[in-house]
Parts: structure tokens; sequence; C-alpha cells
């Protein structure tokens, strides 16, 4: 390279190389068109048109910033950002706000309908191999506890807080892969049972599932959602089902038919054991109980509702094929493969509120707040993919969860570099970072066909 053509280079140091890395990426993937051809929201465009708006709330939720109010000193003061991400400029957060507050229901089912075609082009689980494996979806709600004047705001379950006011966020999530299929937020006094049906059916969607296949996704729900109307619906459309059953005393009186109790090794103070006489689905299931000693005696029961064969749960269970055939075993398999649902589908709320502060900051607009909360699922879910690209090169990335991501590696500093005309032509990070080489590997593999240089430098 000569001379003048170096000297030519617009050099622009920045806090967060990571991210402008992931936005150079995102751009050659043309991430983005699916937002920009469906999401249509009516106003005024002076400077800066709908996407601009939305890919720079967007940057501010990868940013790790805490709230939308920060997007002026974050993305606003660093043009290298704006750059890698196709922004010529960045709008103040004001306007930004205005255009949630103007969005409508339609533009939410929009924006919904954007991230499933996005889902569907870059997710590990719309290419799952139902042959080789179950894909296990879990589903769960957690309360966002918000003023109540906000709209659709109600009083509700919102553990530790007794009274409380707030919305429900709804989640299915695919455990294995991390990636969200379905967000959606409800009112505060909603409950999960009556949603299990529209949940599963924009599941079915964001998949493009067959009936064909609904044998080989396994369901997994906490008991708020497993009445037995629930369970025998999933069970009739043809899911395979593992549900902890609601009602206190529907599981005493099964767990009273318990002929052997069987103290857990994983959990010392649990005991569990095979139902005798199970309650009748429309499918046949194995039922195994599960008790709790209580402080003042007596015990807590619980009972778990699974279609699985024990082959299937000793294989999810990590146990030796052998231990098919061991009945102490396979009633273990059946109360362990539960405990995981706790594992993803809770670690994915807890992640998220600590990488995009999701759940910390709320619009007083439902429909404001059902896009922000899109745009998060959104935000996540690039994050996992963009762990497996990255992961190609360096596979201890692919340990990371989302707050690592968006602290450690979106937030690595470093300097960006562009030639005469605008176009991006090295990203260099800064050496002393002690996450810098894996980072640079995987950016590099990701990079370089696309002319950009990748390489690593003194502060």
């Amino acid at each position: 390279m000569s001379e003048k053509e170096i000297s030519s280079f617009c050099v622009r140091p920045t806090p967060r190389a990571g991210l402008c890395a992931l936005g150079a990426v995102l751009q050659a993937k043309h991430f983005f068109a699916p937002v920009e051809a469906r999401v249509q929201i009516h106003q005024k465009e002076i400077l800066h048109q709908v996407i601009d708006k939305l890919k720079i709330r967007f940057i501010t939720l990868l940013s790790g910033a805490a709230g939308l109010y920060l997007s002026d000193k974050v993305v606003r003061a660093d043009p290298a950002i704006q750059s890698c991400f196709g922004c010529s400029s960045c709008p103040d957060q004001s306007t930004i706000h205005r255009l949630f507050v103007a969005g409508t229901t339609d533009n939410v089912e929009q924006l919904r309908s954007a991230c499933t075609d996005l889902f569907q082009q870059h997710s590990l689980a719309s290419q799952h191999d139902f042959e080789k494996d179950l894909l296990i979806l879990d589903i769960d709600m957690q309360g966002q506890r918000t003023s109540k004047h906000a709209q659709q705001a109600a009083k509700g379950y919102f553990p530790g807080h007794r009274g409380a006011y707030g919305r429900q966020q709804v989640r299915v999530l695919a455990g294995q892969y991390d990636e969200i299929l379905v967000d959606r937020l409800d009112p505060g006094n909603s409950v999960l049972g009556p949603l299990i049906a529209p949940l599963m059916q924009a599941a079915e969607s964001c998949l493009n599932l067959v009936p064909d296949q609904r044998w080989r996704v396994m369901v997994r729900i906490d008991a708020s959602g497993g009445g037995e109307d629930r369970i025998d619906w999933l069970l009739k459309q043809g899911y395979q089902v593992h549900i902890k059953l609601k009602g206190s005393d529907r599981a005493y009186q099964l767990a009273q038919t318990v002929d052997v109790w069987r103290s857990d090794p994983a959990h010392p103070n649990r005991e569990v054991g095979l139902v005798g006489r199970p309650y009748r689905y429309i499918r046949p299931t194995i039922q195994v109980a599960a008790r709790y000693p209580q402080a003042k005696g007596g015990y807590t029961y619980h009972v778990i509702v699974s279609s699985l064969a024990p082959e299937q749960v000793v294989a999810l269970s990590h146990f030796p094929p052998a231990a098919a055939w061991e009945a102490e075993l396979i009633i273990f398999a059946y109360a362990n493969v539960y405990d995981d649902r706790s594992g993803p589908i809770e670690h994915s709320f807890g992640e998220d509120g600590q990488g995009f502060y999701a759940g910390k900051r709320h619009h007083r607009i439902f429909v404001a707040q059902a896009m922000r909360m899109l745009l998060t699922s959104l935000a996540h879910n690039t994050l996992a993919w963009s762990r497996v690209w990255l992961s190609a090169a360096c596979p201890d990335l692919a340990a990371l969860g989302m707050l690592r991501l968006v602290r450690d590696v979106l937030g690595m500093p470093g300097h960006i570099s562009f030639d005469a005309r605008g176009t991006l032509r090295e990203i260099s990070f800064n050496r002393l970072d002690p996450l810098a080489a894996p980072v640079a590997s995987g950016f590099r593999d990701l990079l370089t066909p696309l002319g950009v240089a990748v390489t690593l430098a003194d502060p």
C-alpha cells in the first residue's frame, strides 16, 4: 500500500470495536432488509427514516446502555459505530422515542413478522434435525413491574412484590440453541394456561413446523401451564410433553399412590417415586411424584407428567443408555429433565436483564413497550447467532453469555479505518484486552472475505 493510499485513510478510535465489527457483518448479510421492508410506522421523516431510528435503538441495546436516553452519548458520539451499521448520522433520543410512541398494534405485528423472517434465515432451531434429536421448547412468563398508570398494567403475580402492578412477558425458547422463538407482552393479570395454544401456534409458524414433526418436539412448562386440559390439548396436537402438574390437591392425591420413595442424589432434600395410579390423559404418560419435607412437618408434593419414553429421558439426562433398564435411574432421569427447564428459560430472562437492561425501564405506552421487547429479543438472538459465527474460529467464545458478549466482546476498544470513499477497510482491536486475540480470530474469518482486515494493535 502506498503512502498516498495510507494517508487517505480515516482512522477513528472507538470504545466498541467489537460492536463495529458485528455491524459490518450484519450489513454484509443485509440483516436489516426484512425490518426495512415490513415495518411502516407513520411518522414524518425529515432527516432520518424509520429504519435508521430502529437501527439506532437496536445498536443502543447491543451497546449495553441502560436506556434509550444514553443513545446520544453512546451511539451519536461514536461515528464509527454509525458507519459500520450503515447509518449516515444518528437521530437524537427524543426522535427515536416519538417513533415508538407513534407505533400501532399493526406495527408490532410487522416487527414481529420481520423478526420471524430473520429467525428463519439465521437460526439453528429452524434447521434442527428432527430425525436425530428432539427439539425442546421451554415456555414461561416473567412479570414486569410498572406504574399502575401504564397501559394494560394490572395487579398480577410478581414474585416478592405482592399487590404490585405491571405486565407479563411470555416467552417460548428453543433451549438447545438459546434462541427466542416467541416473545409477547400481556396484561399484568394474565396467566400462562390460556396462552399455551396461541404460543405454540406462533412457535410453529416461526419454525415452519409441519404436523408430522410435532411428535419430535418436547414442550416443557412449569405448573402455571400444567392444567389437565392444557396437557391434553398438547398431547392431542401430537407434541411430547414434560410438564409439572398444576394443583397441590391433585399432586397430593397422586403422590399417595407411590409405593417406593427414593432419595434423589442430585437433591438431598427431595424424594421421588413413580405414581402407581396415574391420571388418564388422551395419550399414555409417565407420572413421577416428588416430595420435599417442610420445616413444620409433612411434605410438599409435585407431580411431573411426561409422554417421553424411558430411553428418551435417559438420553436427555445424559445417563448411560443402560440406565433405561434400571427403574431407579429412570425415575431420577424424569425428575432431572424437568429440573433442566429452569436453566435455559429462566437464564434467558436473567441474561436479557443483565445484558440489555430488559425489565429495568418501561414505556407507559403498551405498543411502545411491545416493540422494545421485540427488539430486545432480536438483540438476544443476534448475539446467539453471532456467538456461533465467532466460535467457528474460536470455540472458547461459545461459552460466553449475553452479558459477557455485550461487555467483553462488543465492548472491546480499538480503531476503525475507512478509505477516502468511506468504505470500511480495517478493524484493529486493542491487543492488551484479554479476549482480543480470540475475538480478532473470529471476526477475521467473517470480515476478510469482505475486504476488511482485522488486526491487533497497541492502544
